[in-house]
């Protein structure tokens, strides 16, 4: 059914007098509400833009605790042509189950007493903002290095292989000790090991600081960089040919590590499923935090690397 625009409008303005209200009124302590469709809509937007990691993968809005993704990693012919010949199916172990749990992801925005009471102040953006930024800012990390346990498994915490594909492992080109990338004959190889069928979605992503040094890497054959600028705003630079994602979460070349891994080169939406509730749940608390009332905004949300061949490394490492 069809809502018409000015229902919308209607409720989104409802939306925003119920959140003003909450935020300035006398509410008891400690007491959490849920926010605004509308308002919880528009932050989760937001962080979604910006996020690298989560504006590449696969975002699924789910109601329960969990997300469980279906697996099928039989690489036999599943279409084709009938004939009189029988079908069969006999290898169904190649079909499994992930289940993505999700973590409770929290940010505290703190306003003083003075803006609450300032009437010409846009309190509800700047409470926004803060939720937006600190939450985003939470999740791409997370995306990347976490821990699987109280948040999202990140990409970076699985092993790396440089010896070839191997299960439940990120396939991993070595390119040099930290600090540099020797040759852009890794770069190439590293865009060789993604398997054909994702390269339509694929990017390349890595740190400012990884950024400044490939921009600089030109074709050996020809003398011509790598690195192409973008000709618009809005449309990313690419590194032979694909789009570059600017991650600063990202390990950046020079390192004390033994191993770091500054690039990846994935079609994320293939490789990394995101699932979160759309529900951010907000607590006022004018005591903990003085002089200061502190805002508690809670949301749900994991994410797990679901399928290996989608994603491949670049890796430093001193031996």
């Amino acid at each position: 059914m069809n809502i018409p625009e000015t229902n919308l409008i209607d409720a989104t303005c409802t939306d925003a007098r119920k959140f003003l209200n909450f935020l300035r009124g006398e509410q008891n302590a400690h007491e959490t509400i849920s926010l605004p469709a509308s308002v919880a809509n528009s932050i989760t937007s937001k962080i979604q833009a910006l996020s690298p990691i989560k504006s590449l993968a696969k975002v699924t809005y789910t109601s329960g605790d969990r997300l469980d993704v279906v697996i099928d990693t039989n690489e036999a012919e599943t279409s084709g042509w009938i004939t009189d010949e029988l079908i069969k199916y006999e290898d169904i172990s190649a079909i499994s189950k992930i289940s993505i749990h999700l973590h409770q992801l929290f940010a505290k925005p703190r306003v003083s007493h003075a803006l609450l009471e300032d009437d010409t102040a846009n309190v509800e953006e700047f409470i926004q903002d803060k939720i937006t930024t600190q939450m985003a800012a939470s999740e791409n990390k997370s995306f990347l290095f976490g821990d699987g346990i109280s948040q999202p498994k990140g990409i970076l915490k699985y092993d790396i292989s440089t010896e070839g594909a191997k299960p439940r492992q990120i396939e991993g080109v070595v390119a040099g000790k930290p600090g540099k990338i020797d040759s852009y004959l890794k770069l190439v190889e590293l865009m060789e090991k993604l398997p054909s069928k994702y390269l339509p979605g694929a990017s390349w992503i890595m740190s400012r600081n990884a950024a400044s040094q490939i921009r600089n890497i030109k074709d050996e054959s020809n003398g011509k960089f790598l690195w192409q600028n973008s000709i618009a705003h809005g449309i990313p630079d690419t590194l032979l040919g694909y789009p570059v994602v600017i991650c600063d979460d990202m390990p950046k070349l020079a390192t004390e590590e033994e191993q770091c891994v500054p690039v990846l080169f994935a079609n994320l939406y293939e490789g990394y499923q995101i699932a979160e509730k759309p529900l951010i749940n907000i607590l006022k608390d004018p005591f903990n935090a003085k002089p200061y009332i502190e805002f508690y905004a809670t949301k749900r949300i994991g994410g797990d690397v679901v399928n290996f061949d989608a994603i491949k490394a670049l890796v430093l490492k001193k031996s």
